[in-house]
């Protein structure tokens, strides 16, 4: 019996050793919180006019606007920074009238159309680590936009083109399709404002546009 009682203690003494010498395992941070890295980003958005510009110009709803960014995410700072170039469109079509051209008067349907295509520089303050599923932000821009404001009268036109300030703030967040994966969707909302001024576009051009994007991220 004493030798069973020995060589129990002998073993449960050899185990704790053991377990006193084994390698003590640890979790690697992620690269993407390790290093700067880098996210491009496709979006699809849904502009909605504001204001003057709504009131005295066009006030319909667009959604033939896209735009691709590319963006540096700091490693010591829940900051990133980056560059957006964009085509943004707006059209209304008001019903038949009569126009004064110089001498003479036409009866013509009148297409009022806007373009824009912003170039601009953007800033994004992180609000969940860069490791987050979900990763909400802030943003802040500037930059240009290149304008071609063109208004038909049937098969006549007027057309004045421009480039000028752009400014914009809105809020978003992206949503990883796998943690700590490299793929994964943008929500994004911003106000974006013009400081253009023509005919009736008489306090600039504003509008909220809502987007939704897919984007890659890289180290």
């Amino acid at each position: 019996m004493k030798r069973i009682i020995a060589a129990v203690l002998l073993m449960l003494g050899g185990g704790q050793a053991f377990a006193q010498d084994a390698p003590k395992l640890y979790t690697v941070a992620s690269p993407f919180d390790r290093y700067t890295h880098y996210v491009v980003t496709g979006r699809f958005t849904g502009a909605v006019p504001l204001g003057a510009f709504s009131k005295d110009y066009i006030d319909k709803t667009s959604f033939q606007n896209a735009s691709i960014s590319l963006e540096w995410v700091f490693r010591n700072a829940p900051v990133s920074i980056g560059g957006e170039i964009g085509s943004y469109y707006f059209e209304k079509r008001l019903p038949r009238t009569v126009y004064d051209n110089g001498d003479e008067t036409i009866s013509a349907v009148q297409t009022r159309t806007l373009s824009q295509y912003p170039v601009e520089v953007f800033a994004n303050y992180l609000l969940l680590p860069k490791t987050s599923s979900v990763q909400p932000y802030v943003q802040v821009s500037g930059g240009i936009s290149i304008l071609d404001h063109t208004v038909y009268y049937g098969s006549l036109s007027s057309q004045n083109q421009k480039v000028a300030p752009r400014y914009g703030i809105g809020v978003g967040s992206r949503f990883l399709f796998r943690k700590d994966g490299s793929f994964g969707a943008d929500v994004r909302v911003k106000y974006s404002g013009t400081a253009y001024k023509f005919e009736e576009i008489t306090k600039g051009i504003s509008s909220v546009n809502g987007s939704i994007g897919l984007f890659y991220r890289w180290w």
